[in-house]
C-alpha cells in the first residue's frame, strides 16, 4: 500500500522509465497515439549485426507487448489521437564501428515531437542507441490505442561505468530459460557486466565455438 501511495504521487504525470534518465525535460505531459504502420529507421548503409538485432527486437516489443503500467500516467491525450500518430524513430549513430570495451559511450539523446510524426534517437555509439531503443520502448504503453509519451527530451548516460550482476552456477541450479531472462532483464536495467562464475574448477572445463580464445 504504501509503495502504490508513494508511485501514485511521484509518478501521477510521469511515465515509469527505470532507470531514471540523466536528464528528461517534459514541461507539458502528453500523450499521442503509435501509428499500426510505426517503424524504426536504422542509421543508413550500417552493417552493425548487434544493432539491426536490436532495432528489430525493440520494433517487435513495441509493437506487441501493449504494456499497462502500474500507474497509470497523467497525460494530456488529443481527442483524435490518429491525428498526431508517431509514425517512425530515426536512429542516428556517429561511430559505428566504436568497439563494445569497459567505457564506451553509451549516451544518447532522445526527442519525441508533441507534433507526431517522426521522433529522433541519436547517439555517439551503437552501445548508446541500444540504451535509447531501450528507453524509448518503456515510453510505449497500453493497447486499443498504443500511446506513446510525446513533447519530451531525454538526455542519458551512465553514472556508473560498472553496472553488473554476478550468477554462480557452479553452486546453484539455473534452467538455461532462467539465465536468458537474467540477461534480458539486465539489458532492460540497461547493465552492461554479466559476471558468469560457471566453475569452482581449477581448469576451464568449457568450450565455446564462439570464443575460441577461451
Amino acid at each position: 500500500l504504501l509503495i502504490s501511495l508513494f508511485l501514485s504521487s511521484c509518478l501521477c504525470s510521469y511515465v515509469a522509465l527505470w532507470p531514471m534518465p540523466t536528464k528528461l525535460v517534459w514541461p507539458q505531459p502528453q500523450a499521442a497515439s503509435l501509428s499500426p504502420h510505426f517503424t524504426i529507421i536504422p542509421p543508413p548503409n550500417h552493417q552493425h549485426r548487434h544493432l539491426k538485432a536490436a532495432i528489430d527486437r525493440y520494433l517487435g516489443l513495441v509493437k506487441s507487448e501493449h504494456h499497462l503500467p502500474l500507474v497509470n500516467p497523467e497525460v494530456e491525450v488529443p481527442s483524435s489521437p490518429a491525428t498526431s500518430e508517431l509514425e517512425v524513430l530515426e536512429v542516428q549513430v556517429a561511430d559505428l564501428v566504436a568497439p563494445l570495451e569497459h567505457g564506451v559511450d553509451e549516451s544518447y539523446n532522445l526527442s519525441i515531437p508533441t507534433a507526431g510524426g517522426s521522433a529522433l534517437l541519436v547517439a555517439e555509439t551503437p552501445w548508446g542507441a541500444m540504451r535509447g531503443l531501450e528507453t524509448f520502448s518503456q515510453l510505449v504503453w497500453g493497447a486499443n490505442p498504443t500511446l506513446v509519451a510525446v513533447g519530451l527530451e531525454i538526455h542519458d548516460f551512465p553514472v556508473y561505468g560498472h553496472r553488473g550482476v554476478m550468477l554462480d552456477t557452479s553452486r546453484n541450479y539455473y534452467e538455461v530459460g532462467d539465465i536468458l531472462r537474467t540477461i534480458e532483464a539486465m539489458s532492460a536495467n540497461k547493465l552492461n557486466v554479466f559476471h558468469w562464475h560457471i566453475t569452482d574448477s581449477h581448469s576451464f572445463p568449457l568450450v565455446l565455438p564462439s570464443e575460441p580464445s577461451l
